[in-house]
């Protein structure tokens, strides 16, 4: 599938993020990590992909620590000062950039030949929605704080994940997805996007409707999606 390979890193991320997992879970995860790099044809490459994993968590580790990131927000909102916060970090973005492209390049082995092919759309998306997160030096990101995004995002929990229940439920068997046109398909996104942003409309300010209908645009835009839009 088109975003096995992000979906496959995204996993790989929590695998491997073990001083946050409980020794079971830890042990669940390795070998479904095992076990997908069966299926390549690259059991013999899962400690090689595991230390890659471990270096892309060091790696975020390194630029950004959540935590901190955290205080600097709060310590910013009564000053109005978040610009500068994001201003500071989206700074980062190239070497956050390489730590991405490393995770796409290193997950290659167990991947499986079918999705090689979208690794480099898997990087050009993320590059993308770093750099629509980081425009103007993060005036986005900064001014969905000061509105209240989060906040909004977290009281609409339950009624966007009834538009993703309604999304998926859409499709009746993964074979049945499969064969939809492109068009089809990207209809079925729209519809997704409709339904979310028609819940984030009912918050206190229209920016994290506007700013979630930018980002699906702006991604869609980068896919061929874009002829459909």
């Amino acid at each position: 599938m088109m975003f096995k390979a992000i979906i496959f890193a995204a996993l790989a991320v929590a695998v491997l993020a073990e001083y946050e997992l409980p020794s079971d879970k830890r042990a669940q995860m390795r070998e479904l990590l095992r076990e997908q790099c069966k299926k390549s044809g690259a059991e013999d490459k899962v400690d090689e992909v595991q230390n890659v994993f471990k270096n892309f968590v060091d790696c975020l580790k390194n630029l950004i620590d959540v935590h901190t990131v955290q205080k600097e927000i709060e310590e910013a909102k009564p000053n109005g000062a978040l610009d500068e916060v994001f201003k500071k970090y989206c700074a980062k973005s190239p070497q956050l950039k390489t730590c991405l492209h490393n995770l796409f390049d290193g997950v290659a082995p167990c991947i499986g030949s079918e999705s090689l092919e979208h690794l480099n759309s898997a990087k050009n998306s993320s590059d993308q929605l770093i750099d629509f997160v980081c425009y103007k030096d993060g005036d986005r990101i900064a001014l969905f704080i000061a509105e209240g995004g989060p906040e909004c995002f977290q009281s609409k929990a339950s009624d966007i994940k009834t538009c993703a229940d309604n999304f998926k439920n859409s499709f009746t068997s993964l074979e049945d997805a499969k064969k939809l046109t492109v068009a089809e398909r990207c209809a079925k996104l729209d519809q997704l996007k409709s339904c979310v942003v028609s819940k984030l409309e009912t918050c206190e300010t229209p920016t994290p409707a506007n700013m979630f209908e930018s980002l699906v645009n702006f991604v869609a835009a980068n896919t061929p999606c874009k002829k459909h839009t």
